[in-house]
């Protein structure tokens, strides 16, 4: 990792609206990192009701604000993406 300092983007529970940041992140060529709370969850029963947090660096965030903006007011179904 580089020495940016990382700011947390947003969290969700709803793996594929997860997947679809992700994936405009790296369309966009954001680097972003995931912190998930539920990774022994996961493991024990396959799935997690804690959240995965996405990080981007400060850098990065405004234009990957702009696009999870974007993102959010092209869809309805944004249940389970939390800001803080």
């Amino acid at each position: 990792m580089d020495n940016n300092e990382y700011v947390k983007l947003t969290t969700s529970t709803n793996k594929l609206i997860f997947d679809e940041i992700c994936g405009f992140l790296e369309d966009n060529n954001i680097p972003y990192f995931v912190k998930d709370d539920g990774d022994f969850m996961r493991i024990v029963s396959g799935f997690s009701i804690y959240e995965k947090g996405i990080y981007v660096s400060e850098k990065d965030f405004e234009k990957a604000n702009e696009l999870l903006v974007y993102f959010m007011n092209d869809r309805d179904d944004t249940e389970g993406l939390y800001f803080d």
